[in-house]
């Protein structure tokens, strides 16, 4: 397979990406088409691609694989994954296995839902969480406001000496900050803030931080269980009221063949997998088999543990998550969705993973800096974080400035390590496609009755690993349409001409016994079907037989009587 041929040393913007689109677009405008899902209010396309092999049918009749990128504005990381796997895909047009992959599905990639904040967040200093839009007050609030007053292009963290500040300096690693102990009475102490002024500033007042400007997250504000503020932060002022939310909503709800999702975030190096608001124990749980063995691919190929978000992510910690695009894709489209969480810094450096996570103790938390500071220094020569620096704060005098540059090491990789981040993801996600349910045509036969009467057999078949349904969710919330079996060329005398067959399993339903001693398959349910027809019409008349839903595609099948 050939290489991807763009260059992965560095964050795209908008510009980057609709150029990369459009050449695409026009490059190969047989395999592809681009459009916008929706324009944003400060006047950007969220775009849309769409490819598919055009010799084997439309893009409407296969099924759908879908990418999407940056519903969290400054998780850009994740673009680039999107990106390089759209990259891989052109590159590799003629080439296996992307050549089969496009014969039998559609591609659908929206590689930048937040265009709006993803530009702020890569052309100044902000810190946003989605979009730049003032929520939920309508202007700033009094309070300290994150700013870059060094003018070294980071918002780092501000010291401030406080005889009865919480901090102290590490006597074991001068550059980290540690909680005061309950009887440390003697030396210097600090309260730690992020660097920026105080809006309101009251020397006689202690120093608050300001509610965020920026505090919509477009992945707290869909529909399947969505609470308001008071209950999930970020939640919008009411379900899918931000477009960007809406226009996701409606591109899913559009494309009835889609059967999985992968949605690109950063950071910590996990693929999740729905339920976030609930259990997965209460969930169906043929799907939550599913979820784990398609994801347990994507640790073999990435080395990101793969976990669900109520259970695992959250696991002991306080508090719940509510209002996720991965729950509505799962629990309102029924759709397999994952959550992945590129750049893996913590697991780099030293901190494994522990499922279910918990609230790290202050001697863990002391370990996990001191090891991120350890990588940075080995790893990353020594970049992404300052060394504490005195400054002439406007407001509070002298205070020391530094810390590590949240952005381009913790929240994303530092780019000379964004290859490594996008290549394994991609991999994951081409065998990730190949589980995707495909109709064929087997067995098909024509026997001759005497006169002008003909039957025609046929067995269609699911060969892939997803059923045809995609999950037991689609079936219960009415999202997956039966197959329909057309038979048209000949005057039907017994059967239907146009028949719903219901659905076919994938291979996952099948169960396989003491497979280590030679292997034995028990069928638990049906991933084929056999139909017949009787037929009236003149010996060489060609029949064509027609097998299709949304989400196992079309099938086709030529006779001749």
């Amino acid at each position: 397979m050939n290489q991807a041929k763009g260059i992965y040393d560095h964050y795209f913007k908008y510009d980057e990406i609709t150029t990369t689109l459009k050449q695409y677009a026009q490059e190969y405008p047989e395999y592809c088409r681009l459009s916008s899902i929706g324009t944003t209010p400060e006047n950007r396309e969220i775009w849309l691609i769409e490819i598919t092999d055009p010799s084997t049918g439309t893009y409407e009749d296969k099924p759908g694989f879908a990418v999407t990128a940056n519903i969290h504005a400054g998780e850009v990381t994740g673009n680039c994954c999107a990106m390089y796997f759209l990259d891989t895909i052109f590159a590799n047009l003629n080439e296996e296995p992307v050549a089969s992959l496009l014969k039998k599905n559609t591609v659908y990639c929206i590689p930048r839902i937040s265009p709006d904040g993803s530009e702020l967040y890569l052309t100044t200093t902000t810190m946003l969480r989605s979009v730049p839009r003032y929520y939920p007050f309508e202007q700033p609030m009094p309070g300290l406001q994150p700013e870059d007053l060094d003018g070294d292009g980071v918002i780092r963290q501000m010291r401030v000496k406080n005889p009865n500040g919480a901090f102290k300096i590490n006597p074991d690693e001068p550059r980290m900050m540690i909680k005061r102990l309950p009887d440390d009475l003697e030396g210097d102490f600090y309260d730690v803030y992020s660097e920026g002024t105080i809006l309101e500033y009251d020397p006689d007042e202690e120093i608050t931080s300001a509610p965020a400007l920026f505090g919509n997250d477009l992945n707290r504000n869909f529909p399947i269980s969505w609470a308001p503020e008071n209950r999930q932060r970020g939640a919008g002022s009411y379900a899918l009221s931000n477009m960007e939310a809406a226009s996701m909503a409606k591109f899913l709800e559009a494309h009835k063949n889609l059967c999985t999702v992968l949605h690109f975030h950063t950071m910590g190096g996990q693929y999740l997998y729905p339920p976030g608001y609930k259990s997965g124990k209460q969930a169906e749980q043929d799907d939550m088999q599913l979820y784990k063995a398609i994801g347990k691919m994507a640790t073999e190929e990435t080395g990101y543990v793969c976990w669900n978000v109520r259970d695992d992510y959250m696991g002991n910690r306080d508090g719940e998550i509510l209002g996720l695009m991965d729950d509505f894709c799962y629990f309102a489209m029924g759709l397999i969705n994952y959550t992945c969480e590129t750049w893996d810094l913590d697991v780099r450096a030293g901190t494994p993973h522990v499922s279910p996570r918990k609230d790290p103790t202050d001697e863990e938390l002391i370990d996990q800096v001191a090891k991120r500071l350890k990588w940075i220094d080995e790893h990353n020569d020594g970049i992404g974080f300052k060394n504490w620096t005195k400054f002439d704060h406007p407001q509070l005098g002298e205070v020391e400035i530094g810390g590590f540059d949240y952005k381009n090491v913790i929240q994303n990789a530092p780019s000379k390590y964004i290859p490594q981040e996008v290549e394994k993801h991609t991999r994951f996600l081409l065998r990730e496609m190949k589980t995707l349910p495909h109709l064929y045509f087997k067995n098909t036969r024509v026997t001759p009755l005497g006169g002008m009467h003909f039957k025609i057999e046929t067995t269609i078949a699911n060969s892939a690993y997803l059923p045809t349904y995609v999950t037991k969710e689609a079936l219960k919330v009415g999202r997956a349409q039966e197959i329909t079996a057309e038979l048209c060329g000949a005057s039907v005398t017994e059967g239907k001409a146009k028949q719903k067959i219901g659905h076919l399993n994938g291979f996952w339903s099948k169960a396989t016994y003491g497979w280590g001693l030679g292997g034995t398959t028990v069928k638990r349910a049906p991933a084929e079907k056999k139909l017949s027809w009787v037929v009236e019409g003149a010996s060489g008349d060609t029949v064509t037989i027609t097998c299709q839903c949304p989400r196992a595609g079309k099938a086709v099948e030529t006779v001749t009587l």
